[in-house]
């Protein structure tokens, strides 16, 4: 089945969209000026439509993009329908929410306009990897455990032509179990959480298979809502034996970037604008970190403008084009050190893997902060040789310098995960 056109049959105006996203195709091309013409375009709709945000931007219209207010998920939360512009009917609206994991989700509402433009840039991006958005989907992704959210889950999965594999079991047995399914089923492409991926990338090669030699059909991996390293990123390549590629997104935004085999994230240019910016709301230098916010172009329900996204990124100028180079993840995962000082505590985990000796045969590994106290939890068949850790232990304390922090390192039988499935690299329990 079409799942374009079950969203046509749905309500969504798919022929429209598809004129429209192509038009945006042609212009993006064209134009130099397309992304400050929409991005003020929905501003001023926004400003002259829906008294909140008037009421949020103030009085006096914004003369210069940069002194329109940074919004955030604070900001949009509780009572959102009341936070969208009063011209637009409950039947143009496509209404969800954030997955929650961190266990305060965000409602937001799309116009149905905006929601077919978002899945036929999806298509798009896809079709660019080699794969459709209705070829045969192995996914490995969180299951809602409300009861009615989970039937509508499996009856999407339907529409949708995947297969929801069960990622609260990642023993061995349910990993091999995992393999006959693959043997059974002609699936096209793979699709999920990075870390549930690579822990089956980890199973495949202890045990020297290639996912591609039991399904053939396989045609490619798509990695996303995690931050996947350069070290999972070759493993699920040369464990499943077919091109892996990074998307990167938000449930209200839609995919931002999507990484193909070079070093850095393409944007969804077409349909939003990207800016990382310091903590005054200024922007940042090319290739400085700071907080990824984003703009929805056509959005004419939730004012997605300026909008906070919660992870720190940096942007990268390449032949003229704009491209994500680095994202470290949420803000809720910062660590934070004794001088005050806040880092984003994915860096943790790569310091940890540039070290990590191959024959260690760790297959997932996370690092806590409680208080001033980091500890490495890791998943492996034997605890890590005394070497090993003196080893970590040394980088740790040099890449933290002079702050004063307790390390430890801990084997364990499982990781912690969220309540959606997810692993997480770096967790703060204040």
């Amino acid at each position: 089945m079409d799942f374009l056109n079950v969203l046509r049959l749905t309500g969504y105006p798919i022929s429209r969209a598809s004129d429209f996203y192509n038009q945006l195709i042609r212009e993006f091309a064209s134009s130099s000026d397309f992304k400050s013409k929409y991005a003020w375009e929905i501003f001023d709709y926004h400003y002259k439509n829906n008294s909140f945000y008037q009421q949020f931007v103030g009085n006096q219209r914004p003369a210069t993009w940069e002194e329109i207010p940074v919004i955030g998920r604070e900001d949009l939360k509780r009572d959102f329908l009341k936070k969208i512009p009063d011209d637009i009917s409950s039947k143009e609206l496509y209404i969800s929410s954030t997955s929650g994991s961190s266990g305060d989700p965000l409602w937001f509402a799309r116009d149905k306009f905006m929601h077919a433009l978002i899945w036929l840039n999806v298509s798009h991006l896809y079709q660019m990897a080699g794969v459709s958005i209705n070829s045969k989907q192995a996914r490995f992704y969180g299951m809602p455990t409300n009861y009615k959210a989970r039937c509508k889950s499996r009856l999407k999965d339907r529409f949708a032509n995947r297969y929801r594999f069960d990622i609260t079991d990642l023993s061995d047995s349910a990993l091999k179990k995992w393999i006959s399914k693959f043997r059974k089923k002609r699936f096209n492409y793979i699709y999920g959480y990075s870390n549930t991926i690579a822990a089956f990338a980890y199973y495949l090669n202890s045990r020297s298979l290639i996912l591609s030699s039991v399904a053939p059909s396989l045609k490619a991996v798509i990695v996303t809502s995690e931050v996947c390293s350069e070290r999972d990123r070759s493993l699920i390549a040369s464990s499943f034996g077919i091109p892996v590629y990074n998307e990167y997104g938000s449930s209200e935004l839609g995919v931002m970037g999507f990484k193909y085999d070079d070093k850095y994230w393409h944007i969804s240019e077409r349909l939003m604008l990207l800016e990382v910016l310091n903590e005054e709301g200024k922007s940042v230098e090319e290739g400085e970190a700071g907080y990824l916010t984003s703009t929805l172009f056509h959005n004419r329900a939730t004012p997605f403008i300026r909008y906070q996204t919660g992870d720190i990124a940096s942007i990268k100028k390449s032949n003229g084009n704009i491209y994500l180079s680095y994202i470290a993840g949420s803000l809720n995962d910062m660590a934070i050190l004794p001088s005050g000082r806040k880092i984003p505590g994915i860096n943790f985990y790569f310091v940890v893997e540039n070290i990590l000796d191959p024959s260690q045969q760790i297959d997932r590994f996370l690092v806590k902060q409680k208080g001033f106290c980091f500890t490495l939890e890791y998943v492996a068949k034997s605890d890590l040789s005394n070497k090993a850790a003196e080893k970590i232990i040394r980088s740790f304390s040099t890449f933290l310098g002079s702050e004063q922090v307790r390390i430890e390192i801990k084997r364990v039988e499982e990781l912690q995960r969220g309540v959606n499935g997810k692993f997480k690299h770096f967790i703060y329990e204040g």
